[in-house]
């Protein structure tokens, strides 16, 4: 349970009605699992959300539009910078229930998400409002992994940096995107992940031992980086490993310089590709593209198969 008075003073909003009530219950941002007594924050600027959060039960509603106030008795609080107060929620909210934050590089925030760490350790969303909902959520004394550029300041200043990479005790390469690896009497078999990561997964394993965090190595399917996209001489779409020939995305520009580097080692130069513009000419075997795989989908077609027909 909240004030308003407090809800107004910390999220920098303005009150703009003199409601009957003067505490809240829960924070919402969904206007569908509004309860009675709820805060609903606005976030689509939406007149049909609004309504359906005060016909659900609704105590307040925090909006950067102006609303029509069509019930007098909850509070109606406006705040000219919807991100900025959802960012001071979360800063008050995180420090009321002295959570602890570790900041990670996103390669090491990447490759965080595919373990299965205990329960009183989660991934902070990059997403402000997802986070300040995981921040509401969760219980006291919760720890964060937080990406880069991260809204949370107050970072533990007591909590070691983690180290960039370290070198597993014994690494096995199977082609380009699965490895098997030993790493502190661990044996990891045949994961799906490029032996390019395998360092900073052991600085990440190493550091979760240090703040003695429980954690399980999973597969690591949707990494987001040094994603590849199997595809046929015509650029057609196939699934992972049916051809010899893939197109490889990576975002991140110091990651992209750095796998390069890794590709000239591994594969002859001649059948690597980096100019998007040769594909469908060159004869390559392996294309690193700077990009997210998604924003280039319209590049590749759908391979269909084509039923036969007897009449």
């Amino acid at each position: 349970m909240a004030k308003i008075d407090s809800i107004v003073r910390i999220s920098g909003g303005v009150l703009l009605n003199t409601p009957s009530i003067d505490s809240i219950e829960e924070i919402q941002i969904s206007s569908s699992k509004v309860k009675r007594g709820d805060l609903f924050i606005d976030l689509e600027n939406s007149i049909e959300d609004l309504h359906l959060a005060v016909s659900n039960g609704a105590y307040a509603v925090l909006t950067s539009s102006i609303p029509e106030i069509f019930d007098e008795e909850i509070a109606w609080i406006r705040t000219n910078d919807l991100e900025k107060s959802l960012v001071k929620l979360a800063r008050f909210y995180a420090i009321d229930k002295n959570f602890r934050f570790i900041p990670l590089l996103n390669v090491h925030y990447a490759l965080a998400k595919s373990l299965h760490v205990e329960s009183g350790v989660k991934l902070l969303s990059n997403t402000t409002s997802d986070a300040l909902v995981q921040i509401l959520n969760s219980k006291n004394k919760t720890i964060f992994f937080v990406g880069e550029n991260s809204f949370i300041e107050n970072i533990d200043p007591s909590i070691k940096k983690l180290p960039i990479k370290i070198n597993p005790d014994k690494l096995f390469e199977n082609g380009l995107f699965y490895s098997s690896f030993i790493y502190k009497d661990m044996y990891i078999k045949e994961t799906r992940l490029s032996s390019f990561f395998i360092p900073y997964l052991c600085a990440l394993m190493d550091y979760c031992d240090e703040l003695s965090i429980e954690y399980k190595i999973d597969n690591f399917l949707n990494l987001g980086h040094f994603e590849p996209q199997f595809v046929t001489s015509k650029l057609e779409k196939v699934d992972f490993g049916t051809t010899r020939k893939a197109v490889i995305f990576e975002e991140n520009m110091q990651l992209y310089n750095e796998e390069l580097k890794y590709l000239y080692e591994r594969v002859e130069r001649n059948l690597i590709e980096t100019d998007i513009k040769y594909l469908i000419t060159k004869n390559f075997r392996y294309a690193l593209i700077n990009g997210k795989k998604e924003d280039f989908d319209n590049l590749f077609i759908d391979k269909k198969t084509v039923q036969l027909e007897l009449f």
